[in-house]
């Protein structure tokens, strides 16, 4: 009975060793990042930046080691990564402030196919215009088209080179460079959380086209489209609603049928 009893105490505490490393490995595992390749494999890792055409990834292993390896960003169908703490700082920052927090993640970052890395790269380029850089902006938006091709990032891209023709008053080419992503969005009745962000940018722009030509109603139910329908990123709706009450503040009375 005595070596009955050891055995099975000495079993209980394998047991229990192994079901702790269980747990860990599945807290480690909510822990990481997650990169979807394209095969449909999961990796998780802790992704430390995109050198090239390669991402850096250092592997958790149970018994506490770590690893590294590369993985090809081509082989790489989407990742789940949260944005670094700094990124938030950058939300209603002054521009100098964003591109001083922004230029160090962009570099570190760019390329990855995640939300977070595309829409701080349109918030870089928004500060590098509003900083008096719009060859910078334009350079970063070229980037955007070069990392993501045929991604629906590409209306990031597309968005962002109507605003700054629309700085330069360039009405007609901003209006002929945003109206395809519109057209394409008033169409999808059930955008996804990502789709609904990329077409909220371009209805920010399409709206200010639509200020410019001098039809406020038209511009009034663009900003609110963003409200109603593409609200997914919420700094953008925030940008919505201002706007939406600047012009209300220019023609009193205005609104839509």
């Amino acid at each position: 009975m005595a070596i009955g009893a050891l055995i099975c105490s000495r079993l209980g505490k394998v047991a229990g060793v192994i079901a702790l490393a269980f747990v860990f490995l599945i807290l480690r595992a909510g822990a990481d990042d997650q990169i979807k390749k394209n095969d449909g494999t999961i990796i998780p890792g802790e992704i430390t930046g995109v050198s090239g055409d390669q991402v850096d990834v250092t592997i958790h292993n149970s018994n506490g080691s770590t690893g590294k390896t590369l993985l090809y960003l081509s082989d790489i169908e989407s990742v789940t990564m949260p944005p670094p703490a700094d990124v938030a700082k950058a939300q209603g920052a002054a521009p100098k402030e964003v591109i001083a927090i922004l230029e160090p993640k962009i570099k570190q970052f760019a390329g990855l196919p995640t939300d977070w890395v595309v829409n701080a790269m349109a918030q870089l380029a928004d500060a590098y215009a509003a900083t008096g850089q719009p060859d910078r902006a334009l350079a970063l938006y070229t980037q955007i088209t070069q990392s993501y091709p045929g991604s629906a990032y590409m209306n990031v891209a597309q968005a962002g080179k109507a605003k700054l023709s629309l700085q330069q008053g360039k009405i007609d080419d901003a209006l002929a460079a945003v109206q395809p992503i519109v057209e394409a969005a008033n169409k999808n009745l059930a955008p996804s959380q990502s789709e609904g962000g990329l077409y909220a940018s371009a209805f920010l722009v399409y709206g200010q086209v639509l200020a410019a030509q001098k039809k406020p109603r038209e511009a009034l139910e663009a900003y609110l489209t963003v409200k109603t329908m593409f609200y997914q990123n919420p700094a953008m709706v925030a940008q919505a609603e201002q706007l939406a009450q600047a012009l209300r503040d220019q023609n009193p009375g205005l609104g839509i049928e």
